[in-house]
């Protein structure tokens, strides 16, 4: 428990979120590694750790992730380290500095990740070949008959109306909160366009029966940072009230989704939540604020029910009635989440820069009142893997 307590969330960047590929990822990924430590109270110079592995990593850079991001900044590097929880894998890898952190390996660590430039795989290129490409991304067994990563959840989503009366309107309800938040979010990709409402979402066009388009995370450029060091330090920089690290948990079920039991019972959910809880010493009803990987709307009612903020099959009623907007029961994805604000590279991270930026109530319009505990749910696959974070205002 000690381990985590013992680091905090310095800083945080982010850039407006879109079409970036008139941009090197280069040039952004160090417009956001820069743009978090300044905003710590940091300079280049003081980092000695990074999660994942700078962009454009190819041949010998690619597996030295550490060395190219040394010749980078201009200095060696104590402390380097990868995720596999997929979309979420960078965020994830908050629990792997902090306990670098914790035994004296290194002192600050940097987490960036960034899609940008004309072959990101997003705005600006090949539709056709991106989407053959996260075709390639379900399970080994199924890709092979075409099925694609819409396909996947709304096999998922089908599962549940099924077993628990879930409607389409409930799915709806996630999406109407998450653009809720993104009008009130500048760097969010679809604020601009407004409001939404549940008819809106139920009239957009079928993706993947029962997902509509407004079901769908949204497809963009974008980067973002944040930075990880000891609480202690992080209190003495003294730009922003640090946000600690309580508790932390990773979950791994089976790329089949044949061996899962229960198809809407995904291992990888509880055993991450129950383990970050454990080992931070809160429970559900303290959280204040909750960003939940919502790829899809069914993500969200899903993960909310595998990480024990409802019981199994009662994901859908609590959603409704505005409970995820801000003001709500339970204020989730409070910048936009993927649906309304970003689905970037590794966009996980910016889930938790939301909720950093709502516990050291820095949120502006979309501030959550009083927020004080945050809790952060990612996945990676078809929920095939997972990842929870409890994070504390100091």
């Amino acid at each position: 428990m000690a381990t985590f307590r013992q680091a905090a969330v310095a800083g945080v960047y982010m850039t407006p979120q879109g079409d970036l590929s008139d941009r090197t990822s280069q040039s952004v990924y160090l417009e956001c590694v820069k743009g978090a430590l300044a905003d710590a109270g940091l300079t280049l110079a003081d980092v000695d750790g990074l999660i994942g592995a700078p962009p454009e990593g190819v041949g010998i850079r690619g597996s030295l992730p550490g060395g190219a991001f040394a010749d980078l900044i201009g200095h060696p590097l104590k402390f380097q380290a990868t995720s596999s929880i997929g979309a979420s894998a960078q965020s994830a890898g908050i629990g792997l500095a902090a306990m670098a952190i914790a035994q004296g390996v290194c002192e600050v660590v940097v987490i960036p990740t960034v899609a940008a430039g004309s072959a990101a795989g997003y705005a600006g290129a090949d539709r056709n070949a991106a989407v053959a490409a996260m075709a390639k991304l379900g399970s080994p067994y199924e890709y092979i008959w075409g099925t694609t990563r819409v396909a996947d959840y709304a096999v998922v989503a089908q599962r549940h109306m099924h077993e628990f009366g879930t409607t389409p309107e409930q799915l709806a309800e996630v999406a109407v909160a998450a653009r809720h938040g993104a009008t009130l979010n500048p760097l969010s990709y679809m604020g601009h366009r407004g409001e939404i409402t549940v008819d809106d979402v139920l009239s957009s066009r079928m993706i993947s029966d029962p997902l509509h388009l407004l079901d769908c995370c949204v497809v963009n450029q974008g980067g973002g940072c944040i930075v990880v060091t000891s609480t202690e330090r992080a209190r003495s920089l003294g730009l922003h009230t640090p946000v600690s690290l309580l508790g932390w948990g990773e979950g791994h079920g089976y790329l089949d989704p044949n061996h899962l039991p229960e198809l809407t019972d995904l291992y990888g959910g509880r055993v991450a939540a129950d383990t970050a809880f454990g080992i931070a010493g809160v429970t559900r009803d303290d959280i204040d604020v909750a960003g939940i990987s919502d790829h899809f709307t069914i993500n969200v009612i899903v993960e909310l029910e595998n990480a024990g903020f409802c019981k199994r099959g009662e994901g859908g009623a609590f959603v409704e009635g505005g409970a995820l907007k801000i003001g709500g029961r339970l204020p989730t994805n409070t910048g936009g989440g993927f649906l309304s604000c970003s689905h970037a590279a590794s966009c996980g991270l910016f889930t938790m820069i939301e909720v950093v930026q709502q516990l050291r109530h820095e949120a502006g319009p979309r501030q959550v009142a009083n927020a004080r505990l945050g809790y952060v749910h990612g996945v990676g696959g078809v929920s095939h893997v997972q990842y929870g974070a409890i994070l504390a205002r100091d």
